[in-house]
């Protein structure tokens, strides 16, 4: 390969659609039986099913041709993506068929990481296991056992947080969690109560609108839809500009999405709040802000007692329905005087003051809120974030002076220390100026259908099955308490047990997702702690570095074997399997069939989990996902077989849907306007419940836990980057260059690697270099280079660019499955993971490490990493084959 450079008419060529479908087609091929049987008549059946690719559950029909999917495309019924596919979408086939898929249930017979498997059964592979759990729970307690998952490829999350609380262990995690979404999703609930304003997590619902929203501009922050979520948000975001909506974008690379933005700001990884809090200064400073929102829906003018930091109550409720009476300094009276919910018209409450009685000082939220930004001036701002002055002035007055406007949040912010405080800034921005539920704005509660108890899925989780003794025993569980809004634990926390065995040792690890070691912060540490563990199972499509550490492996289905409920706008699809290859099983009944086998040894939880009076409402397991639906679409008066005969079925009309003002609307229990799901009922810009979920856990915690070891601020605040310039100026003598990272629109997270359409695309990572920078470390287009942190070295071919900010590089994540079997097991070569920081400083409230914003030094390389592949011809032997035949699925 010359350079990064391929002959275009090689792409697609080697892995065209075309020559899949005809290799299908002609064999009667990738069955079960011995001998081949005449093929069918050639009809070909168009089914209705929805992608997993990625998180977006994009409509799809799929084209099938004698039980085998032959095409893919776009359903112009799903109200998002439009019938748009991506080319993560488009691979399913070659996902689907490839050769290298986990078929069987597996064991493993030599030596960890040497690849040596035999097959087994399903029943072998079930009762190992659950023998290996039980035996644990009881010689060291359940809590020893752990489970992870994560958000690349099919995963289903409540599933494993189910078994976890029903086993009796308090201890999953994901890798992303802390460090992707959880942050947004925890400011948002705790200070607003509806869905969070991220475009790649499927919400921030009013830009797939375009004809009808009044929405005037849009500022994409730390995301790049047009990268992430091409056919949902990207295309949503590409109607919205031609419509005449202004964009700005917050982000260190030159994407799609800066490139059409009217502002773009380069911002240096890590700095996030900092800008923020130049924005929320500017806007409180210059008057910006909704006046009447603020005063009447906003906490800010309620009293704070300085020293407690607690708001000041008149009276305390015990309805649910009525929030607390909280109190304001009247000026009419000039005194401290009660404000009844949600407004008493005869007082006139100040809202920037500072107001001492009997000796103790208060002061309005608001004006703590101005204290705390105060020093954040844009020129300041400019400085900590490396960025033009007058631009930010820009971006500000575009935003706040031409409203409806809202800022879509991304996973950039989620992925450095400071993160909650990045998405609670982020919100009150947009609370400020009052663009909450109203037509054109991005903060919204639009109506659900009412199928799912959780989000996205629908297990059950029976949190309430896991003992209170156990919850207590969550790795990081009582420190980073606001991982709690997902039962989740905290990476770091396991992994320091596991090498450690304090405050006990983990022992045996159940992971379903992809490749652990291309997701987790400097992985070749958690390559040490798998040393550690007795037993460990893999969950997934297909063998990762992962899998080679495993004892038994688990064959779990692709997009196009699953059944999944999904919930699109204001229709519920189906996306429904439309093959079936060799004995693999969606997760989602994995996870029941090993909390039935750990009952039938004997597990007393597990055993209750068949009592259905034990689970009430819920379902004590199931054996295929439809008995598990046909549950829940009981209540909208639907069968798993209607709704994938009828999908998309519109559970009720866009317009009844699109419900604007939520919060004006009269609560029929009290008379008065139902208000935010919030404490107060109104959005707490000063958020006084953190310091009570530091102290206790709730709101989130079924019981008081242990106090963190210091109380969570109420407001956000700045935290500079533990590694950089300014915070160790010796290190960026050694390390001079901040390292990012984000999505590209090939893969999603660490899966696809193996697919030979995306790697021909995209073969090796880029690493994205400015050209000063280039010159100064002798780098040209095309080379390879090292890039290396404190904590490992890869390499990575470089793309001279001025799409960066000056001092900082881009790489995206990645893994080589196709240097699987050799030294390095595919996943030291470019896998940006081996740079990252797993250890502290982390976020107070949900324990965030640092993902992105640290410091690395590049120097040319003299060759590629020995092994892996960059031309198209390279891919081919991971295109489907003619080999057994499957059985066909019946579809509707």
């Amino acid at each position: 390969m010359e350079g990064k450079k391929f002959a275009k008419e090689n792409v697609l060529n080697a892995m065209s659609i075309g020559g899949i479908a005809s290799c299908l087609e002609d064999t009667g091929g990738l069955t079960k039986g011995k001998s081949q049987e005449p093929a069918p008549s050639p009809s070909v059946k168009k089914v209705k099913t929805n992608c997993r690719a990625c998180i977006q559950n994009c409509g799809v029909i799929a084209h099938v041709k004698n039980g085998r999917v032959v095409k893919l495309e776009g359903n112009p019924e799903d109200p998002m993506s439009k019938g748009r596919m991506c080319a993560k979408g488009l691979a399913g086939i070659q996902a689907l068929y490839h050769p290298n898929r986990n078929k069987y249930p597996m064991m493993r017979v030599g030596k960890r990481g040497e690849n040596k498997w035999k097959r087994i059964s399903w029943d072998e592979a079930l009762d190992t296991i659950a023998e290996k759990l039980m035996e644990t729970r009881e010689k060291y307690g359940a809590e020893t056992v752990f489970c992870s998952t994560g958000g690349g490829g099919n995963p289903e999350i409540w599933s494993i947080a189910r078994f976890c609380n029903i086993f009796g262990t308090p201890n999953w995690f994901e890798p992303g969690c802390a460090q992707c979404y959880l942050p947004r999703v925890l400011s948002y609930t705790m200070m607003y109560g509806g869905d969070d304003p991220s475009i790649a997590d499927s919400n921030a619902l009013e830009i797939y609108y375009p004809e009808d929203t009044p929405m005037k501009t849009l500022v994409l922050w730390g995301t790049a839809p047009a990268y992430s979520c091409p056919a949902t948000g990207g295309g949503a975001v590409t109607d919205l500009r031609s419509k005449g909506v202004n964009t700005v974008v917050v982000d260190p690379r030159f994407t799609i999405d800066a490139a059409k933005a009217d502002v773009w700001l380069p911002i240096r990884p890590g700095t996030d709040v900092a800008l923020l809090f130049a924005w929320i200064r500017y806007i409180m400073e210059q008057k910006l802000y909704d006046h009447e929102f603020v005063m009447k829906w906003t906490n800010l003018p309620y009293l704070v007692n300085v020293k407690t930091k607690m708001l000041l109550r008149a009276e305390s409720s015990d309805n649910p329905d009525i929030p607390d009476t909280f109190m304001v300094w009247d000026a009419n009276t000039n005194a401290i005087q009660p404000m009844e919910y949600p407004w008493n018209d005869a007082l006139d409450p100040v809202l920037e003051g500072s107001f001492v009685v009997d000796g103790v000082e208060y002061k309005t939220g608001f004006q703590l809120l101005k204290e705390r930004v105060e020093a954040y001036t844009i020129q300041k701002a400019a400085e900590i974030c490396c960025l033009d002055a007058e631009k930010i002035e820009k971006a500000i007055k575009l935003y706040a002076q031409n409203t409806p406007s809202g800022i879509a949040l991304g996973v950039a912010t989620d992925q450095n220390p400071n993160s909650v405080q990045a998405a609670m800034s982020s919100a009150i921005i947009d609370m400020l100026m009052g663009n909450v539920e109203k037509p054109g704005v991005l903060l919204q509660r639009f109506r659900k259908s009412g199928v799912f108890d959780m989000p996205f899925y629908p297990v059950p989780i029976a949190a309430d099955r896991l003992p209170q003794e156990q919850l207590k025993k969550r790795l990081g569980g009582n420190e980073y308490k606001g991982l709690g809004i997902w039962y989740a634990g905290h990476p770091t926390s396991v992994l320091e047990a596991i090498l450690t065995g304090q405050p006990y040792k983990p022992r045996v690890w159940i992971e379903r997702s992809g490749n652990k070691l291309g997701a987790v912060a400097n992985s070749q540490k958690w390559a040490d702690a798998i040393e550690e563990l007795d037993f460990i199972v893999h969950m997934h499509m297909y063998p990762t570095s992962f899998s080679a550490f495993a004892d038994i492996l688990l064959p779990t289905q692709e997009w196009l074997e699953t059944d999944m409920m999904v919930e699109i706008c204001n229709k519920l699809f189906a996306r429904q399997g439309v093959a079936h290859l060799w004995e693999t099983v969606d997760e989602t009944v994995i996870w029941s069939m090993l909390a039935k086998r750990c009952g039938e040894l004997g597990h007393e939880a597990c055993q209750k989990a068949f009592d259905a009076e034990y689970m009430g409402k819920d379902l004590a397991y199931w054996d295929s996902v439809g008995e598990l639906f046909d549950h829940f679409l009981n209540r909208v008066d639907l069968t798993w077989e209607k709704l994938k005969e009828i999908t998309p079925y519109e559970f009720m009309s866009k317009d009844e849907w699109k419900t604007y003002y939520v919060y004006k609307e009269t609560n029929p229990k009290t008379g008065l306007p139902a208000g935010f799901p919030t404490p107060s009922k109104k959005c707490e810009l000063y958020l006084e419940s953190m310091i009570t979920l530091s102290r206790t856990g709730r709101p989130f915690s079924p019981c008081d836990l242990p106090p963190a070891s210091k109380d969570y601020d109420p407001l956000p605040y700045y935290l500079e980057p533990h590694e950089g310039p300014v915070s160790d100026s010796e290190l960026a003598k050694e390390y001079p260059l901040i390292m990012t990272n984000g999505r590209i629109p090939f893969y999603h997270h660490n899966t696809l690697r193996n697919i030979p359409l995306l790697r021909e695309i995209y073969p090796v990572p880029e690493l994205w270099i400015h050209p000063k920078a280039a010159e100064t470390y002798g780098i040209s287009e095309g080379d390879w280079v090292w890039v290396e942190s404190k904590r490992g070295k890869i390499r990575a071919l470089a793309s001279v660019t001025e799409g960066i900010n000056p001092g900082t590089v881009y790489m995206e994540r990645f893994w080589n499955p196709e240097t699987l079997n050799t030294e390095t097991q595919g996943w030291k070569e470019m896998n940006v993971n081996m740079l990252t920081k797993e250890d502290a400083p982390f976020n107070d409230v949900v324990g965030t490490y640092t993902l992105r914003g640290f410091l690395v030094k590049v120097s040319k390389a003299d060759a590629p990493p020995e092994g892996i592949w960059t031309k198209p011809e390279d891919f081919k032997q991971w295109l489907p084959r003619p080999v057994d035949s499957t059985e066909e699925v019946k579809v509707k």
